[in-house]
């Protein structure tokens, strides 16, 4: 287990097997990281990162790290917990939940690139890419296997439903339903085609899930008269979530304009 000299690891630190430390990075008191994990030069694992197995934390990231919260109580235990097989490359910033006991989630088969922040009790799901200076603030959800481009921003307490592509410089402070294209502030430019295609997403799923989006970005009735009426129909399941995406209660309300 190569760990470089200048490093600084806590002697109460759980490592896992085959793990590779670069020079001035810190593994602090309270750390777990699995095995076959790669820590890059000077990054920072904090009390209360959890690392699963197959992960590379950048150089410079900082994990668990405080949260930009006035009024942040610095003696509560909380933390970050990491699932398997994410790349985190360098100056990421993850960090931890400002409850006591609480948890930012990061799941499988993660990129997050250079800069990229995600913020307090932030959910992110699997398969997800965040591209350079990407940003998370608090409470926000990801589902699974969106693309949030470069410089995009999400307020705290934003949903964003699996499958989204966020172009590069966009924005949202509403919730963002699964399966669009957002582009600029609060604005949809239509259904991720390419992305569900490449996901696997059949015919029948990517043809379903258009006939929703009309309904409810290119038809005459409100949202309200639409979901009512797909109360009495049965949808394949890719359907029935973009529904529910709506259904659900939102603290911020959902992102309905689009170009």
């Amino acid at each position: 287990m190569p760990i470089h000299p200048s490093a600084i690891v806590s002697k109460t630190a759980k490592l896992g097997e085959n793990i590779t430390i670069g020079p001035f990075a810190i593994i602090a008191d309270d750390v777990v990281v699995g095995d076959g994990c790669r820590v890059d030069a000077a990054a920072q694992l904090m009390n209360g990162s959890r690392v699963g197995n197959n992960c590379r934390i950048g150089s410079g990231s900082l994990i668990s790290a405080d949260p930009h919260y006035i009024g942040f109580d610095e003696s509560i235990t909380s933390g970050v917990v990491i699932g398997d097989n994410n790349i985190i490359r360098e100056y990421v910033t993850l960090h931890r939940s400002v409850e006591p006991g609480g948890t930012t989630v990061i799941g499988n088969d993660n990129f997050l690139m250079n800069g990229a922040h995600v913020g307090h009790d932030c959910i992110l799901g699997n398969g997800n890419t965040l591209a350079n200076n990407a940003l998370l603030g608090g409470h926000v959800s990801v589902g699974d296997f969106c693309f949030l481009g470069g410089g995009s921003a999400f307020h705290q307490f934003v949903r964003i439903g699996s499958y989204v592509m966020a172009q590069g410089l966009a924005g949202a402070s509403l919730d963002v339903p699964p399966y669009l294209i957002i582009a600029g502030i609060n604005n949809v430019f239509g259904i991720n085609t390419v992305g569900l295609k490449r996901a696997g997403l059949d015919q029948a799923a990517r043809k379903g899930i258009k006939e929703a989006y009309q309904r409810i970005y290119r038809g005459s009735k409100t949202l309200a008269e639409v979901l009512e009426a797909s109360e009495s129909e049965v949808f394949i399941p890719e359907v029935e979530a973009f529904y529910d995406f709506f259904r659900n209660k939102s603290t911020r309300g959902v992102l309905i304009r689009s170009k």
